[in-house]
């Protein structure tokens, strides 16, 4: 709708035609912001939930949002007849839309100026990069997301305000360039006073005292930042900041335009940019975002060093989450971006901590070395980062050996791991934060497949698609091959035939790559077990159930049930298998369609087609909703 906007950088309003519209209460705020968060998206009412209430939800909580939804549009259309459908807050049955342009939302359009300026400053146009962040900067009227209630406005409120902070360090360091310092220095000092844990404004501020001329003056700033830093962290400033303290001992000139040799701008450095690309239709992860933001702020405010690790079953989304993840706080990290693949579970053998270093070292720039002393590598590689804001993503680890070296030694950067093992020994002696990250649950397994097949399969209610998507338990990977399978068939009718007919395992993969499939995927996280632990894996083939106590895995094994449980143990830290509680356990559908395979090579078991792995292990979780496995989609169960 042309005439409608809505503003999300200060109280949350929403104008129609000028005329500002009265959201009400903060719960009903929340979930207009939470909509136009998300703009020309839907948003299912699973999501509003987990984002307004979080694990606080009543039980009458879709009612609410019922309500909230009904009053909105209400309140946005006044003159709309009570049977005409709403132009502006659409309802597609499993959640809604807000039809506003992400153009006339003012927080879309502050990020969307934010990466103009970037854009212009890397082609060195510092003056137009200026004057878009100040069209960003303009758009701010107060705290983010005020009135709003809620995890995800929290979060929202927090990635916001860190953006805008690092636009005005930004905006600060480009006028510093253009030899402007007289139009930053009174607002680094006060936003140094607002942060003073922040080394960067400590930085810019002692350039801009230099170029006025104020030599003493950046020398006290530095010596402040100094004692600083030793009461409330017991560190010294950053390696960056020591060195511009060193120059100015010197008398080397602080850089600004006018120092730029025969008249000539420098080279704009490459900036360090290596996060892989996001997903197309990312979906859900709601919960794991907002904790792991939650983590990396909990870590900044207590002045640690920011670790997080996703752990989870193979196939799972773990490494589309940290991307995603990555991605959203980029701008955070000012020093560039690093992401290298540790290849713990692939065809070839893990990257050994020597090669990973090799790797990191020469990103960054440091000397080419010969040496496969890791200590030495190590020491090389923390001395190049030291005190740089910078996000390192270390995917797919298959040891806390292979990632501890790997570790800045200062809280500057931000260090992502994912891995299917749990490396409980980051978390107990390197105090890295571990999120679990676990197969989709039912509504957002959903809302992913029907995005990824679009109109390929026709009306939603065939019993046999849904069928497909309940048997591949929630694994984005799985989604998204069957997905692909049908969308690209002739006949989407007879390739979920070929489904329901044949050993479903053997069917979710694509030809040519050995990453999108199944079999294989299972098979690295497999290879990596230990003989016993490999036998315990496929003993579990034959049970009755993919639920299990730990008296059937001894039964089933031969082993007895202290060798088993410490088996089992192994399993788990492996993501094979999920403890439900004492001495209960579970395998997701395809693992333990993929050990019935392993063991149907024995010829002991029979193949397990569609069909049977939906009978066999029907969703049991209370994310289903009241959707049990097979059920067609409808808006009734939605």
């Amino acid at each position: 709708m042309a005439g409608a906007q809505a503003r999300l950088l200060g109280p949350v309003t929403a104008f129609i035609d000028d005329e500002q519209i009265d959201l009400g209460a903060p719960r009903q705020l929340a979930v207009f912001a939470t909509l136009a968060a998300h703009p020309a998206q839907v948003v299912d009412r699973e999501q509003l939930v987990n984002a307004v209430w979080g694990n606080d939800a009543p039980t009458t909580v879709m009612n609410s949002i019922y309500t909230y939804v009904a009053r909105l549009r209400n309140r946005l259309e006044p003159l709309r007849s009570h049977r005409a459908p709403s132009e502006l807050l659409a309802s597609d049955g499993s959640g809604y839309m807000l039809q506003i342009p992400a153009k006339q939302i003012d927080s879309h359009l502050f990020v969307e100026h934010l990466a103009d300026a970037r854009t212009l400053q890397r082609g060195a146009e510092l003056e137009a990069a200026v004057a878009k962040l100040d069209r960003g900067l303009a758009l701010w009227r107060g705290t983010a997301y005020g009135g709003a209630v809620g995890p995800f406005a929290e979060a929202e409120r927090t990635r916001l305000a860190e953006l805008r902070l690092v636009a005005l360090e930004d905006r600060a360091e480009l006028l510093l360039e253009l030899d402007h310092p007289d139009m930053v220095s009174g607002d680094l000092v006060g936003l140094v006073r607002r942060h003073p844990l922040r080394e960067r404004l400590w930085y810019l501020l002692m350039r801009c005292h230099v170029q006025l001329g104020r030599h003493a003056e950046a020398v006290k700033e530095y010596n402040e930042l100094r004692r600083l830093l030793a009461d409330e962290l017991g560190v010294d400033p950053s390696e960056r900041l020591q060195r511009l303290y060193g120059e100015i001992l010197r008398g080397i000139p602080a850089r600004g335009r006018d120092d730029r040799a025969g008249g000539t701008d420098r080279a704009q450095p490459v900036p360090l940019a290596q996060l892989a690309r996001e997903v197309p239709g990312f979906t859900g992860r709601i919960g794991e975002l907002h904790d792991l933001h939650a983590q990396v702020r909990d870590a900044e405010t207590a002045g640690e060093s920011a670790a997080v690790m996703l752990t989870g079953p193979p196939g799972g989304g773990k490494t589309a989450l940290a991307v995603r993840f990555a991605h959203a706080i980029a701008d955070r990290y000012p020093d560039g971006q690093l992401q290298l693949d540790l290849r713990g579970f692939a065809a070839t053998d893990p990257m050994s901590t020597a090669e990973a270093l090799e790797h990191l070292v020469a990103a960054l720039g440091g000397p080419s070395t010969s040496t496969r002393d890791v200590e030495r590598q190590s020491a090389v590689y923390r001395s190049l980062i030291a005190g740089r804001r910078m996000l390192i993503l270390l995917d797919n680890a298959v040891s806390a050996q292979q990632v501890r070296p790997l570790l800045p030694g200062d809280s500057s950067c931000l260090v992502i791991v994912t891995s299917r093992n749990r490396l409980a020994g980051l978390t107990a002696r390197d105090g890295v934060r571990r999120i679990a990250v676990e197969p989709l649950p039912y509504h957002d397994a959903k809302r992913l497949f029907t995005r990824a097949v679009g109109q390929s399969v026709g009306p939603w209610t065939q019993p046999a698609v849904w069928q497909l998507m309940d048997a591949c338990g929630g694994l984005p990977l799985a989604l998204r091959i069957a997905a692909a399978l049908i969308t690209e068939a002739p006949s989407a009718t007879d390739v979920i035939t070929q489904f329901t007919e044949n050993d479903l395992l053997d069917s979710l993969h694509v030809a040519g790559d050995t990453e999108a499939s199944l079999s294989s995927v299972f098979e690295w996280s497999y290879r990596a077990l230990d003989n016993d632990g490999a036998q315990m894996f496929r003993s579990l083939a034959l049970l009755d159930n993919s639920i299990f106590t730990l008296a059937d895995a001894a039964a089933s094994s031969g082993y007895s049930n202290c060798h088993a449980r410490k088996l089992l143990s192994a399993l788990v830290n492996a993501s094979l298998v999920r403890e439900l509680g004492q001495n209960r356990f579970q395998m997701d559908k395809l693992i333990f369609a993929y050990a019935r395979q392993l063991q149907r090579l024995n010829g002991r078991v029979d193949p397990m087609p569609l069909r049977r792995v939906v009978g066999r292990t029907p969703i049991e979780t209370a994310s289903t909703r009241g959707c049990p496995a097979g059920v067609p989609y409808s808006e009734g169960n939605s």
